[in-house]
């Protein structure tokens, strides 16, 4: 239901955040410009806030690469961000 909070965590970190916001919202309001570790190692950060060009993505409850700007945020989410699939499943 809208207007409510909850919370999530993120980076382990408790937030309270709104029914019905995304991810990126909440990243953006607590000051998390730096999201994600590219397959490359270069941190990116949000760019088009829209799901076309796939630089927030994010590690949430234990799946690497979701859009943080398309996922809208759910009680008790887990949301990690810098990391990469590649390193933490050994892949590289």
């Amino acid at each position: 239901m809208q207007g409510q909070t909850l919370t999530i965590h993120i980076n382990d970190q408790p937030v309270v955040a709104a029914s019905g916001e995304t991810v990126l919202s909440v990243l953006s309001a607590v000051g998390l410009r730096q999201l994600s570790r590219n397959d490359n190692q270069q941190i990116a950060g949000s760019y088009c806030g829209m799901g076309v060009c796939h630089c927030c993505l994010v590690k949430i409850d234990g799946r690497h690469k979701r859009r943080a700007c398309q996922t809208v945020v759910s009680p008790g989410m887990k949301v990690e961000t810098a990391h990469n699939r590649l390193n933490t499943e050994g892949l590289r």
